[in-house]
């Protein structure tokens, strides 16, 4: 009898130990927020904290097609700060784009955006208010501070900034 009881005890502890391993992998895989849920990863999205701020971009250029005369050199770094609002949208008034050396300060145009939820970026660089030039460039930005995606010189629709070309970019958030 003694043992009997034992192995029903044990067969209880054991079907709790299931359904509470159970619960867990399930509110694991529910987990779609930037934060670890008991070790488990989010969805890679970020914060707004996280993606507003200074940013810097390196662009290497494709090699087919070629760049058109005028294109920025391979290597050449891009440098943004991003006001990034709470729902993602990117604040044209607040937000701008540098090409170093140079000092000119150039504006991101309204309709750019960060999907904080999965990190995409869309991004509409001005050449200067008004003139109809525009790249754009579009990619992933992380919580850890980083960027991968593409530049495309021009924005469909729109003049070419530099030349024309299309660009890989990688960046890192800087402050």
């Amino acid at each position: 009898m003694r043992a009997q009881s034992s192995a029903k005890l044990r067969r209880h502890h054991v079907r709790n130990i299931v359904l509470c391993l159970t619960m867990v992998l399930f509110i694991s895989a529910c987990e779609t927020s930037t934060d670890p849920f008991i070790g488990f990863g989010g969805s890679g999205g970020l914060s707004q904290a996280e993606a507003a701020g200074n940013w810097s971009f390196t662009l290497h250029p494709s090699t087919t097609p070629a760049c058109a005369s005028g294109s920025l050199a391979d290597g050449q770094v891009l440098t943004m700060h991003l006001d990034v609002l709470s729902d993602g949208t990117v604040a044209p008034a607040t937000s701008s784009w540098q090409n170093p050396p140079t000092s000119s300060i150039r504006p991101i145009n309204a309709g750019s955006s960060v999907t904080l939820s999965s990190g995409f970026t869309d991004l509409f660089l001005g050449g200067s208010a008004g003139s109809g030039t525009e790249m754009e460039l579009r990619g992933t930005l992380n919580s850890a501070g980083s960027f991968s995606g593409t530049v495309s010189d021009p924005n469909p629709g729109k003049f070419p900034v530099f030349g024309a070309c299309s660009y890989s970019a990688t960046g890192i958030k800087t402050g």
